[in-house]
């Protein structure tokens, strides 16, 4: 491979290379950012291209001598330059001088040619990609064609990232494509009907933050079609069947998507065993309405999971679909419809709706070791877990632009998910010393219903009269209602300190209610051309109540009310938000000191307590923004309540072997913040650098205090304590080079940091945990004509967990994940690929765990006229090697994690795709191979 790429390179040194200088004719300032593409003579293939740096030079390598080329170059709102050149042996470098262009208004798509188009162009505060320049195969989605365009980046899970930012969203002509989720619309949509891709920042992000900072917002990328599209339908069907060791294995679906000018319609179905969601976390997170539930509860009861055995989506408690929480083997199902309708350009209205039903089988041997000195408590537990869910989501929404000053957007969802869990656990404990400390059976068995319904409006004016002078409004409401039974049926032996034998059998049912609503107003006022006054309120209301009831068993009925164990939580809130800030700019450089003032007034009713506990902040926190060109610094400072269910005084013994119990007299925390995020991309040789760091320290954090007793049983209760710190920081490299015209290679290189300092208390005494992750992690990737692809990559993580109690011992583990990926197509109609990774962790001492091998490898065929069906035989892990393994030091313990996992299986898969009439054949995208 290093012999593949020396050649390479060598071959490139002997290249030939244009240069020059772009610059407007009339004023001879120099042009940034201007496209140069070289073609060859012959036939108008593009060979390769640059953009011209800030002081108008540009340079392009690897150009063979004795070959004729033509040089364009094209810039918005200017002419064309055309030449055509030929390179001699002796004369290998051309210096085509100054450039100069003349101002021009017509459209470069009315003057140049279809196949003159140029791969890039800079459109004022857009990047666009011409589809038709990145060859790829057909039967492609829109997600392999984005992994060609220089500076996007696109991972295994299908994040999108440009230039180091996140894609918030991808729309469709302008459009949301269900909802705001990038993935549906890059993972579902054929890219052979794409003709170009617009990459810009998020305006909407940038006006809900109100500070003006493009460097502060995600990126969102706009698919426009060819025109023939526009008045057809397009789409897919597949289904696939096949098997392993641990069972049968299926997937079918299918996606159409209907454009009339105006109206756009899509519908999507799926069903697999593969533990692969249908839908994606951000499109359930916005359209779904659950983006604020954080600020509904306070807490993070939303995750995203993502590993080499499949992915899933927890929202509140509901898997919407893919691997579950705690892995195990998933059956998703789902439908999904999609409306959009864009009458003019001032109104644009959709509707949404999605359902998802999911069965999870899981299989989990989980170990707990607690250490104290010389002393270690082992907890094991062999979980059997049956989980189904029933979610249905709904959206509407509309966008209105009256006239060219004015911005309104009005949404509206509702969701509502079911999910019933059967788990079966049988654990034990062991003391080193003592030997068997307990045993036992739990049954637990739960159901969960959450309603949530939600409203948000905004509107935004721009002042006719002042250039900069903006204001704007926000307002929302949020209902949701967590209804949970959890069923504990448990049978304990205690055999030390005495022989005791523990029975529970109840129903703890907890009902939570909440209603939250917002609303906000920004001012923006410009003082003068380097000053400019920013002003702000925003009011928030939260009523929360949380109903335990605790129920014994008695007969067949759980109707014996438990007084100790049940509850009711009252939370009345009012927050009351005022800010002020001065910007200065000057050239590059923005300075915006500020200040905010916030009051909190949070009323806590608790049953058992006769007074209400009342909670109230007033504070003056300084803020602090410095941006130079994509360098942007800011510091904050924040008061946070704790939330709820830290405040919560009955004991929830759901899990006998592990009691939660609140604290009615926790204080807020106090949270000083820096934060820092650089991007940049150097159009001279595609590369692109990027950035983050974050560091804060914060006092009255809510922190655990652990209690043991001699017979294993763990009680938490959460306690204030000060000190807590993190530091963390992110960093990457990437580029992109191209070789003449068949050769290209690209690398990537990065790592992430993190430090952490946090309190905790084990049987009333204090220790800090200082926690050290560290990962690094770099690919190359070499590409022969899109005949042959060699992905080689690497990556190592560092984790280390001292604690200052010489008591506990440190623990210290590395991971190391190297293997490559290799796509053939060097046979017309025949693709193959494979991927092969190695993995060692040394956390393990059974080899089985410490290192595996996992051998994925696939065979496509392509059939038909446009080559629209395709036959794909796959086979996963050939070797029968991985494993699901996971190991936690945190505080004074260490959590190892066995579960059950798809294993080896072997899979065909036919898929039929329904081209336009419009859609020509040979066009931009790439074959998905994972």
């Amino acid at each position: 491979m290093l012999l593949l790429l020396f050649f390479c390179a060598t071959r490139a040194a002997a290249q030939g290379t244009i240069t020059g200088k772009l610059v407007d004719s009339a004023t001879q300032k120099p042009l940034y950012m201007a496209t140069i593409t070289v073609f060859k003579a012959a036939d108008t293939s593009v060979v390769t291209y640059r953009l011209s740096g800030e002081d108008g030079m540009f340079r392009i390598p690897g150009l063979s001598p004795e070959l004729p080329y033509r040089v364009i170059v094209t810039f918005t709102g200017y002419g064309v330059y055309r030449k055509e050149f030929l390179l001699s042996r002796e004369a290998p470098n051309l210096n085509l001088g100054t450039i100069g262009l003349q101002t021009g208004a017509t459209d470069l798509d009315e003057v140049l040619v279809v196949a003159e188009r140029p791969p890039m162009v800079i459109r004022k505060d857009t990047v666009e990609f011409n589809a038709n320049a990145f060859k790829t195969l057909p039967n492609a989605l829109v997600e392999d064609l984005l992994k060609k365009l220089p500076g996007v980046q696109v991972d295994k899970q299908g994040n999108i990232m440009v230039n180091g930012k996140r894609v918030n969203r991808i729309l469709v002509d302008g459009k949301n494509f269900f909802g705001s989720d990038p993935k549906m619309a890059s993972r579902n949509l054929p890219s052979n009907v794409i003709d170009k891709i617009q990459v810009t920042d998020d305006k909407d992000e940038l006006l809900e933050r109100g500070d003006d900072n493009l460097n502060n917002v995600g990126k969102v990328i706009n698919l426009t079609f060819k025109k023939g599209v526009k008045k057809g339908v397009f789409g897919k069907a597949y289904a696939g069947g096949g098997g392993g060791i641990n069972g049968s294995r299926f997937e079918g679906g299918a996606i159409a998507n209907i454009f009339r000018d105006t109206l756009q319609v899509s519908l999507l179905g799926y069903s697999n065993n593969l533990n692969r969601p249908g839908f994606g976390w951000s499109d359930l997170m916005q359209t779904g309405g659950l983006q604020r539930n954080r600020d509904v509860s306070g807490s993070g009861n939303n995750s995203s999971n993502n590993s080499n055995f499949g992915s899933n989506i927890m929202i509140n408690g509901i898997n919407f679909g893919g691997m579950s929480r705690l892995g195990g083997v998933t059956t998703s199902n789902g439908l999904g419809f999609n409306l959009n309708h864009s009458p003019n350009k001032k109104k644009s209205f959709f509707a949404q709706y999605y359902f998802g039903k999911v069965h999870t089988d899981v299989e989990t041997d989980n170990t707990t070791r607690i250490f104290n000195n010389d002393t270690v408590i082992t907890n094991r537990s062999l979980y059997n877990t049956v989980l189904r869910g029933n979610t249905h989501t709904f959206g509407i929404g509309m966008n209105l632009k009256p006239d060219t000053l004015t911005t309104i957007t009005a949404t509206a969802s509702y969701i509502l998910g079911q999910e019933q869990n059967n788990n079966k656990n049988e654990q034990n404990g062991t003391h080193n010393f003592f030997g068997e400390l307990n045993n036992g059976n739990v049954l637990i068995n739960g159901n969960t219903r959450n309603d949530i319904l939600r409203e948000n409006f905004s509107l935004t004016r721009l002042s006719k009269t002042k250039s900069g002078r903006r204001i704007s409004f926000a307002q929302g409401v949020v209902w949701n209602k967590k209804h949970t039974d959890s069923y504990t049926d448990a049978l304990i032996h205690y055999l030390y300190p005495r022989q005791l034998d523990s029975v529970t059998n109840q129903l703890r049912a907890e009902l939570i209610p909440t209603w939250f609503a917002y609303a906000g107003i920004n001012y923006r006022e410009p003082l003068g051309k380097k000053w400019f006054l920013r002003a702000g309120a925003r009011y928030e209301y939260e009523n929360l109540k949380n109903d335990v009831g605790t129920f014994d068993k008695s007969g067949d009925q759980y109707d014996q009310r438990n007084g100790s164990l049940s509850s009711t939580f009252l939370r009345n809130s009012n927050r009351y938000q005022a800010s002020t800030g001065l910007e200065f700019k000057h050239k590059d450089l923005a300075i915006t000191p500020g200040v905010r003032y916030q009051y909190q007034q949070f009323e806590n009713t608790v049953s058992g307590i006769p007074d209400p506990l009342i909670q109230k902040q007033s504070n003056v926190l300084p803020q602090l923004e410095i941006t130079y060109r994509k360098l942007t610094v800011n510091f904050t400072r924040d008061v946070v309540l704790p939330d709820y269910n830290y405040l919560l005084p009955v004991r929830n013994n759901t899990n006998p072997y592990v009691i939660n119990i609140g604290n009615t007299g926790l204080l807020p925390a106090v949270m000083n913040r820096v934060y820092a995020n650089l991007n940049t991309f150097n159009p001279k040789n595609n590369l692109n650098v990027w950035s983050w760091g974050e560091a804060y320290i914060a006092d009255n954090d809510v922190v655990q205090s652990i209690t043991i007793d001699s017979s294993g049983l763990q009680t938490i209760r959460a306690v204030n304590a000060n000190g807590s710190k993190r530091i963390a920081a992110n960093f990457g490299l990437n580029q992109d080079i191209k070789y003449k015209n068949s050769f290209t290679f690209s690398w990537n290189v990065g790592t992430w940091t993190e430090y952490r300092e946090n309190k905790f208390f084990y049987n009333e005494e204090a220790s800090i945990q200082k926690r050290l992750n560290s990962n690094i992690w770099s690919n190359v990737g070499f590409n022969w004509n899109d005949k042959l692809e060699i992905n080689p990559a690497y990556s190592f993580s560092y984790m280390s967990v001292k604690n200052t109690n010489p008591r506990f011992t440190p623990a210290r583990s590395f991971d190391q994940t190297m293997g490559t990926e290799v796509i053939v197509r060097y046979i017309k109609h025949v693709i193959f690929d494979t991927e092969l990774r190695y993995l060692n962790n040394n956390a393990f001492a059974d080899p089985q765990y410490r290192k595996m091998f996992m051998w994925n490898a696939g065979v496509n065929f392509t059939f038909f006229e446009d080559e629209r069906a395709v036959l794909r035989l796959y086979a996963n892990d050939l070797l029968n090697q991985t494993r699901n393994t996971d190991i936690i030091p945190y505080q004074n313990t260490v959590r190892t994690t066995y579960s059950n996992i798809l294993g080896q299986y072997f899979l065909a898969t036919f898929t039929y795709n329904l081209r336009p009439a419009g859609a020509k054949k040979k066009v931009g995208g790439g074959w998905s191979l994972w």
